[in-house]
């Protein structure tokens, strides 16, 4: 009866073949007990039992590992083996034949790749460079305020270590699935995924939600043969999963190409620059979370109010338009376009604070009663000034009813003093005022809204401001009177910045 054969499925000189005849049993392990000793990390001490019965059935058993055992790429604790089977022991890869079948060489490839990894025969040299960045890294990454910038870093870091060829990190779209990169190295050398020189390495990386690295393209007949590989020239190949609490949210890649081969103890590196990466973008993602509710919180509540008068519902929707469309035209606040967003939409968020009986009386105000309308910008600003995010907003929130020639409200602040993103709103707001119905006339008509706002130039509004608004006079029309004025308003919110 021949004997049962587990041999790597990749060239690898430390790791050992084992041959079992029947009614024989051995351990596998990196401890010294084990019968079958494969020096690797992700194995544990006493990691699995392999066992040819009397008739020449081979088993393996799970001996309460902490990485596992899988067949053929399911997790098992206990199976047969059949001649075919790729068996993986934590991250090392065996295929199963009979000792007298030919040589694993001439085998057929192995489809399930998850790692290639050669043992390291003498304990690594600790890198004192790879440490020092590793710490500036998490320095950074305390008070890091720009995540596009890290992450560069990250790279470039990795990049003075690992040095590889080519670098990239790459994050997952959460609606589409899609990998984007966000940092490349050199730059420019990756635009998609598929210009990657082997996407496998990555999917594999994601599914396993594991190192997958393979020093020597020549060891894995699947990755040579692949047409990316080929025209890269790639001859070593590293991946890392970025993963988060939820799962995988990226990748960290690297290749090295010609002759050149990763050596293993800088694997370890890539893993650990990987893991302040993942750390860097979920943290992100947990302020860009907080933030985006904090934002549609306040954006309901600020409809909440437009609601309470009929005759006012959908203002600040309105007034963020006409304020981007201005923003726009003048090509300054390219950068500040979600400042403005937020400051239209929440700039009346204060009259939560003013009574009904005066927020919706049908004629003119006396003295009291506009002084109490006119709190609404002191009530918004104090209700959004303790939030940090909405910090560059308060300017147009408190001062949007301030004039040009000074003899406006609360500050009475005059010509160049009145915050810019307030002077642009001030036209914004006065428009849809007057073309808006009220309980004590009629809307007016565009025309007559606009010949208006010029009247007022250099009284009421910044000149510079009206111009803006002569050059953009039909735009605002249109999302005003048009049959699908609403849908333009709502494109332009989610396209503008």
């Amino acid at each position: 009866m021949p004997e049962s054969r587990l041999a790597p499925t990749a060239a690898a000189p430390n790791l050992p073949i084992i041959n079992l005849g029947a009614g024989q049993s051995k351990t596998i392990g990196r401890g010294r007990q084990a019968d079958v000793v494969v020096d690797d990390a992700s194995l544990s001490r006493l990691h699995a039992r392999v066992t040819v019965d009397s008739s020449g059935q081979l088993a393996v058993d799970d001996l309460g590992s902490t990485n596992g055992i899988f067949v053929n790429g399911t997790e098992q604790l206990s199976a047969y083996l059949t001649p075919g089977d790729v068996i993986r022991f934590g991250r090392i890869e065996y295929m199963v034949s009979l000792a007298d079948a030919p040589p694993a060489a001439e085998a057929p490839a192995v489809s399930q790749t998850i790692l290639r990894r050669v043992a390291i025969t003498d304990t690594p040299k600790v890198d004192k460079l790879a440490l020092e960045a590793l710490l500036a890294t998490s320095r950074e990454m305390m008070g890091f305020d720009d995540l596009p910038a890290l992450l560069e870093r990250v790279l470039d870091r990795l990049a003075s270590i690992v040095k590889p060829d080519r670098a990239a990190i790459l994050l997952l779209d959460p609606a589409t699935g899609a990998l984007i990169p966000r940092a490349v190295r050199p730059s420019g050398a990756y635009q998609s995924v598929s210009e990657f020189a082997s996407s496998t390495v990555v999917n594999e990386a994601l599914n396993s939600r594991d190192v997958f690295i393979v020093y020597d393209i020549r060891m894995d007949p699947r990755l040579q043969q692949a047409a990316s590989v080929l025209l890269a020239g790639v001859r070593s190949v590293v991946c890392v999963p970025l993963l988060g609490r939820n799962g995988p949210i990226g990748a960290l890649y690297a290749d090295k190409l010609g002759v050149e081969q990763f050596p293993p103890e800088l694997a370890e590196y890539a893993a650990a620059f990987a893991g302040h990466a993942a750390a860097a973008l979920e943290t992100a993602q947990l302020y860009d979370d907080r933030e985006r509710h904090f934002r549609a919180t306040l954006e309901a509540f600020a409809k909440a109010i437009d609601a309470r008068d009929h005759y006012t519902a959908g203002h600040s929707e309105r007034v963020t338009a006409y304020s981007l469309v201005l923003a726009r035209r003048s090509g300054q606040y390219a950068a500040e376009f979600e400042t403005i967003r937020r400051a239209g939409m929440l700039h009346d968020i204060g009259k939560v604070g003013v009574p009904d009986a005066v927020l919706l009386k049908s004629g003119s105000l006396d003295p009291l009663e506009r002084t109490l309308i006119e709190a609404h910008v002191i009530i918004g600003h104090g209700m959004l000034e303790p939030l940090p995010f909405l910090g560059a907003s308060l300017p147009a929130v408190r001062g949007h009813h301030e004039r040009w020639d000074g003899a406006g409200y609360p500050d009475r602040l005059e010509g160049m003093d009145i915050h810019p993103h307030a002077r642009l709103m001030a036209v914004a707001d006065s428009y849809d005022a007057m073309t808006s119905a009220r309980p004590y006339r009629d809307a007016l008509p565009a025309t007559e809204a606009a010949r208006r706002l010029r009247a007022d130039s250099g009284a009421q509004f910044d000149p510079q401001m009206v111009e803006l608004f002569d050059a953009v006079e039909e735009e605002f029309a249109a999302l005003h009177e048009e049959p699908d004025a609403a849908a333009l308003r709502s494109e332009l919110l989610r396209s503008v910045g």
